[in-house]
């Protein structure tokens, strides 16, 4: 099965994504791709989850200036990124292509992290683009699984749980630009229940870890590898935390992410 590339154009610019095509295609693969719609309100960036999820998509494409990658099209970026990575179970090559990748590589949030940061006029960038879109995908060696479901209208709702092994309690929370969780479930995983039972529930936290401040909602209940919790975010989050949860605790073990 030949494999093909779905390119993201962050600015939209006509001549400057044909020449990217064309370049790419010259590779031998097939090509596809769309301009970037920095709408975080309406989700814009879960439109391309099933292209960039395909089982013919061999790698994701980003170009854009350094200075093009705001905040919000790095919020929008890594949501997409997680959603992906939860759908194949597996690490998912991402490289981007800007004008100044040591400056860009130096401000990538966590689910972009591992991506391969390069130069359009890098001369070994054919038979770069060539050997990522063909390797084969390595699975997530992560101690924590994470999804992220888009329901435009309803809100947006992050999925969690251990990798393997349980959590004996669950928190999670949500950090900057004003984001807090304002609904939380627990149910099976990769299906946000309708109805759900928490256990001894603690709403509305407030923690600060470094220099960031997270709005955190976090239960009792014990968490498998089967199930998940889930919770609502309302705003735009920057940062994320997540992991077992025990009120006696002296301090929290947590996982964070950043997201832009």
């Amino acid at each position: 099965m030949s494999k093909s590339v779905w390119i993201s154009m962050i600015k939209k610019d006509e001549a400057a994504a044909q020449a990217v095509y064309k370049m790419v295609s010259g590779y031998g693969l097939g090509v596809s791709g769309h301009f970037w719609k920095d709408d975080p309100e309406n989700m814009q960036w879960a439109g391309a989850v099933s292209e960039v999820a395909a089982k013919t998509n061999g790698l994701w494409l980003i170009v854009g200036d350094n200075g093009d990658f705001t905040p919000s099209v790095l919020r929008g970026l890594s949501l997409l990124a997680l959603s992906v990575q939860a759908q194949k179970a597996a690490w998912f090559p991402v490289m981007i292509l800007t004008d100044d990748p040591e400056g860009l590589g130096e401000k990538l949030p966590t689910p972009l992290a591992g991506a391969q940061v390069f130069s359009p006029d890098n001369p070994a960038l054919g038979a770069k683009i060539t050997a990522k879109a063909n390797l084969p995908l390595k699975p997530l060696a992560a101690q924590y699984r994470l999804n992220v479901h888009a329901m435009p209208k309803i809100g947006l709702w992050i999925e969690a749980g251990p990798a393997a092994g349980t959590w004996a309690g669950v928190i999670v929370g949500a950090g900057g630009n004003g984001a807090a969780i304002d609904a939380m479930g627990i149910g099976p995983a990769g299906e946000i229940p309708e109805k759900s039972i928490l256990e001894y529930p603690v709403r509305d936290m407030t923690l600060a870890l470094g220099d960031r401040e997270f709005s955190a909602w976090a239960a009792q209940n014990t968490v498998s590898e089967t199930e998940s919790v889930y919770v609502r975010v309302k705003g735009q989050p920057g940062a994320m935390l997540l992991g077992p949860f025990s009120p006696d605790a002296d301090e929290l073990d947590v996982y964070t992410l950043t997201l832009e």
